[in-house]
């Protein structure tokens, strides 16, 4: 089964959860934890091992009334009262394990009525037992840290 999670940033916090996969097919995000924008990667390494950890596949299909639902921890995560808000300033990283490799994806805000769109071209890998290196690497696709990474053939300075 492949391990997935997705972190945002919003309204100063991050966000960590797991991703299962439904009986139907679909995806769940559940079971928020939140951390300040200064959280040490060491804390933020462990939130996304154990997100991996508690995602699975095959859970029971939400009802149409917990579908609707399904949303608000999130908000109360980034203490905010509603998805138009959590939207504002919403980045978002999806986490994909994939064998010995986690991939890393970061994600364009359309805002609240289109939601988020894939940047599969700056996606990045790491190794899973590099767990530091993955805390960083979220970091940096969130914004929050500055990227120490090469510049690429053909870049002016």
């Amino acid at each position: 089964m492949q391990q997935s999670a997705v972190a945002y940033f919003t309204n100063g916090r991050i966000i960590v959860a797991p991703v299962s996969r439904t009986a139907s097919g679909d995806t769940i995000a559940t079971d928020p934890r939140w951390f300040g924008k200064s959280a040490k990667k060491a804390i933020i390494a462990q939130a996304i091992g154990e997100a991996l950890t508690a995602s699975s596949a095959r859970v029971t299909d939400p009802t149409p009334e917990q579908w609707k639902r399904q949303f608000i921890p999130f908000q109360d995560a980034a203490a905010v009262k509603n998805f138009k808000t959590f939207m504002r300033e919403a980045k978002r990283v999806d986490i994909e394990r994939t064998g010995e490799t986690l991939t890393l994806i970061p994600f364009d805000n359309l805002g609240a009525n289109n939601g988020f769109e894939a940047r599969e071209i700056e996606a990045r890998d790491v190794a899973v037992d590099d767990i530091e290196g993955v805390a960083g690497t979220l970091l940096i696709l969130l914004g929050l840290r500055p990227d120490g990474g090469t510049s690429v053939a053909g870049d002016v300075d």
